[in-house]
């Protein structure tokens, strides 16, 4: 059998690949290999955490890719075992080339694992993303027009049944297992485990890494991240991740937050909006739920961007990164 997790973006893929790089010996004891194949960059040994480099690949008519005789070679060594490839950069992309190179060569159903998030919460992690990794958004209330304008004008905008039978075009006979990111309902409340167990893994015998996930920048500590150049030209990504994680082992309660992207009226549009777009979804996997997600009751119903204590938290942030950047060397 032969799984392959694609994401989505945003839901613990990071945290969840890296339990399966780490677990090999694990993994074995319960009859599951996360493949080698895509993470080895040629050296037969697997250095990456997922098969990023197998989908940038696809997308690049396959230069410098893993050959196919490997990835047979892998499988039929394995073939009783559950097998995994895991890249949220198949979400959302033609798999076509990947079938047609890959997937043809080897008599075994695929799965296809994808973990939805909820709608407002995944529109919400997108900006933050964007904005700490310097990227152009427009600013949050043109990112948030801009989501509002393509929920409204581009019916397949977040229809996983459209995107579900895109991947079933594209790779005949595939099944698809949607799991909602809800961790309240995950089993064992943690991706990982949730994962794990639909191979059989009982929920008592993984034990999770310590320390619990990172926790989610402010918006406003996110755009000072991303716009964060320390007076140097060359202060690059590598350094931003670096001060990013920085920032992260902080622990400064001051720079962290949730539910700060999208006014109440906004999340309360996209949720029912995107609800309904999916109910055949809901209908298909999850007949006994009446929506997918619930109301977000966690969300600070008062919140408005625009409140004048942003423009403190923001100068915060950036005195921090200034401290932590100094301190860095």
């Amino acid at each position: 059998m032969l799984w392959i997790h694609i994401g989505m973006p945003k839901t613990g893929s990071t945290a969840l690949q890296g339990y399966l790089h780490s677990n090999a010996t694990f993994l074995a004891k319960h009859n599951i290999l996360y493949m080698v194949t895509g993470r080895d960059r040629g050296t037969g040994r697997a250095r990456l955490i997922c098969q990023n480099t197998m989908a940038i690949a696809m997308s690049r008519g396959w230069a410098d890719a893993p050959a196919a005789e490997a990835f047979v070679e892998e499988y039929q060594t394995h073939a009783e075992q559950h097998c995994i490839l895991s890249s949220e950069m198949f979400f959302g992309r033609d798999l076509s080339p990947l079938y047609e190179r890959y997937l043809t060569t080897i008599p075994t159903p695929v799965k296809f694992v994808v973990y939805i998030r909820r709608f407002d919460e995944f529109i919400e992690a997108d900006y933050k993303q964007r904005a700490k990794n310097g990227m152009r958004t427009g600013g949050v209330d043109a990112f948030v027009a801009n989501r509002l304008t393509q929920i409204r004008n581009d019916p397949e905008y977040m229809d996983f049944s459209v995107i579900f039978d895109r991947i079933r075009a594209q790779v005949p006979g595939a099944e698809i297992v949607p799991r909602l990111y809800l961790r309240d309902e995950m089993t064992g409340n943690d991706v990982i485990s949730d994962f794990v167990g639909l191979m059989g893994v009982p929920v008592d015998d993984v034990v999770l890494p310590e320390g619990a996930a990172n926790k989610s920048l402010s918006r406003v500590a996110s755009e000072a991240l991303g716009r964060f150049e320390r007076g140097n030209p060359g202060f690059d990504k590598k350094a931003r991740r670096q001060l990013g994680r920085l920032l992260q082992i902080s622990g400064d309660p001051r720079v962290f937050g949730r539910d700060d992207v999208l006014n109440p009226d906004e999340r309360a549009l996209i949720n029912d909006m995107l609800e309904a777009r999916n109910t055949a979804l809901r209908t298909a996997f999850f007949p006994d739920r009446d929506r997918l997600f619930g109301p977000g009751t966690n969300a600070n119903l008062a919140f408005q961007r625009g409140d004048p204590g942003e423009q403190d938290a923001y100068d915060y942030a950036v005195r921090k990164l200034h401290a932590l950047a100094e301190k860095k060397g």
